[in-house]
């Protein structure tokens, strides 16, 4: 019995046999001529741009809209002209179309893999995805991989479009053994709610893999191969444990999140792009707390424009109607680093040029995105966050540009609504400090507590080795949230948390008894919140245990 890390995708177990997927290798070889092989290039790009249309289709068919965009995004990719001109370089050196598109892909993806941005990061897969299906297309090798049986598949990494052709109840898990968190096949997987694992240390994927018996514990991020019978047994019967707590949980959908003694909270989600949505319906978030809006800057080639903006907001918004949809203005900068953004070198860039000061800095930017927010909102219940704020002054710039978008958008008789809740996000201590004051200009709060952690301890929560130091739930930490919920209460705002913190087992019921109003999580545990907040007397919890 051998037993591997990895990091969880998706909750869950599963006990069954391995299939392994690999990737298509090509070794360097001498090719036809510069022009053959970029002509060959070219058809092969034209076949994959085809056929990820198809997979839009079938991923609208099966998922929706929203996931299906995924594939759109894939399709910029392929057709990107940096692409293009790196395999163009490659082919300088009279090597296939194959081994051009291959040692293309990687170059782009390592420039993503460098960055410290954990969404930049996963771009990289992205990108080897799309070499690989032009790849394919040009070796004529486009059966793709096929499941003869229910299996836990085991890959480096596995393309999307690959996901989307296997039957799903064919699939038990997912190991994606060099995968991320926040890849679009993990983002897939998650809403298709496969157990899965990714990041798993010490692995190799290999062919003698193939066929061996396994048990995946996504739950704990267990990988166990040829388990003794004893072991089978035990995770038999989890697994079937599991499955009946998970079906109890169908309960707790439609009905509001009380705790014991009666006290409301609303269990927001957290998402990063639109295609995540329907998932957060499914599990009946109550709103989205935290639509991260970077990423539409951070997959474009260039600033996106005012409409492009306007059609992701409404998408949302649409679908979340009359749900509250909570959109965070961009936060770029720090560690989310964009080429056309032009930004300057820093040394410490955490503490650096980013959010609302590029936003000071450069204004037309944030009036684009307030526009298209603004004309967002008459689509649903929009709200708008400003991450980063450390003074009044910045509050009194965002109020300013806000009606000047409001202004430009009447002028041209545009539609929105006019009673848009503006909200700021309280992850400094500076704004922790000064919330008593915040709370009379602002319509709500939103405390994100990986950086209030991280700026409260004067620890960089991106530095390996201050892991063990990283303690969101220090004292100096849970004191300052409770005096931004109690100057919040007291103005008779909201305020809600966002960060990791808010699905928290231990810290739980002292965001009850401090009355938070609303946690916002990833959609996966809207449901298990809800039942442990059911759970939860707050006349029971002390809060001398916590601050």
């Amino acid at each position: 019995m051998k037993a591997y890390k990895g990091n969880r995708v998706f909750e869950g177990y599963a006990l069954g046999r391995l299939a392994v997927y690999s990737a298509i290798k090509v070794e360097k070889a001498v090719g036809l001529g510069k022009e053959k092989e970029f002509e060959r290039f070219c058809h092969a790009r034209e076949e994959t741009v085809q056929a990820l249309d198809v997979s839009y289709a079938e991923a609208l068919e099966k998922l929706g809209e929203k996931e299906a965009a995924l594939f759109e995004t894939h399709k910029l990719m392929a057709e990107d002209l940096d692409f293009e001109d790196a395999v163009n370089a490659e082919l300088d050196g009279d090597v296939t179309a194959e081994f051009a598109v291959q040692s293309a892909g990687e170059q782009l993806a390592e420039i993503f893999a460098s960055m410290d941005d954990a969404y930049m990061k996963e771009r990289a897969n992205d990108v080897r995805e799309v070499a690989s299906r032009i790849i394919s297309f040009l070796k004529k090798d486009v059966k793709g991989f096929v499941l003869e049986e229910p299996s836990i598949i085991v890959c480096d990494d596995l393309p999307s479009n690959e996901l989307m052709k296997i039957d799903r109840d064919l699939i038990l898990g997912i190991v994606f053994v060099k995968g991320g968190t926040n890849s679009h096949v993990s983002i897939l997987t998650r809403m298709l709610e496969i157990p899965s694992l990714c990041g798993v240390d010490g692995m190799v994927v290999d062919e003698s893999l193939d066929g061996v018996y396994a048990i995946l514990d996504a739950n704990k991020g267990d990988m166990i191969f040829e388990p003794e019978s004893q072991v089978v047994a035990d995770y038999t019967a989890r697994k079937r444990s599991y499955e009946e707590e998970k079906e109890k949980l169908q309960a707790f959908k439609g009905k509001p999140t009380l705790s014991r003694d009666g006290k409301k909270t609303e269990i927001y989600s957290n998402i990063a792009s639109s295609f995540e949505v329907e998932n957060a319906l499914k599990n009946d978030s109550e709103g989205i707390g935290l639509f991260r809006s970077e990423f539409l800057y951070l997959e474009s080639s260039d600033y996106p424009t005012e409409d492009e903006q306007f059609e992701h907001y409404k998408r949302v918004v649409e679908a979340m109607n009359p749900r509250q949809v909570i959109i965070r203005t961009l936060d770029i900068g720090a560690d989310k680093k964009i080429d056309y953004f032009d930004l300057p070198d820093e040394e410490n860039p955490a503490l650096g040029f980013r959010s609302i000061r590029i936003c000071q800095a450069r204004p037309h930017i944030f009036l684009t995105q307030l526009k298209a927010l603004y004309r967002a909102s008459h689509y649903g219940n929009l709200a708008i966050m400003v991450p980063m704020i450390i003074s009044l002054s910045e509050v009194d710039f965002i109020k300013r540009t806000a009606a000047q978008a409001r202004d430009e958008l009447r002028a041209s008789g545009i539609p929105f609504k006019e009673d848009v809740k503006i909200g700021i996000m309280i992850e400094t201590p500076s704004a922790a400090v000064l919330s008593d004051l915040f709370a009379e200009q602002v319509d709500f709060f939103s405390i994100g507590t990986n950086d209030l952690t991280q700026y409260t301890l004067a620890l960089d929560r991106v530095n390996p080795n201050l892991k063990e130091q990283f303690d969101p739930r220090h004292r100096s930490v849970t004191r300052l949230i409770k005096t931004v919920a109690d100057n919040a209460h007291k103005a008779g705002i909201p305020v809600g948390i966002c960060g990791e913190l808010a699905r928290d087992e231990i810290l739980l019921p002292f965001f009850v008894k401090i009355g938070i109003d609303e946690l916002s999580v990833s959609p996966a545990y809207t449901l298990q919140l809800r039942k442990r907040i059911s759970e939860i007397d707050t006349k029971d919890v002390d809060l001398k245990d916590f601050i």
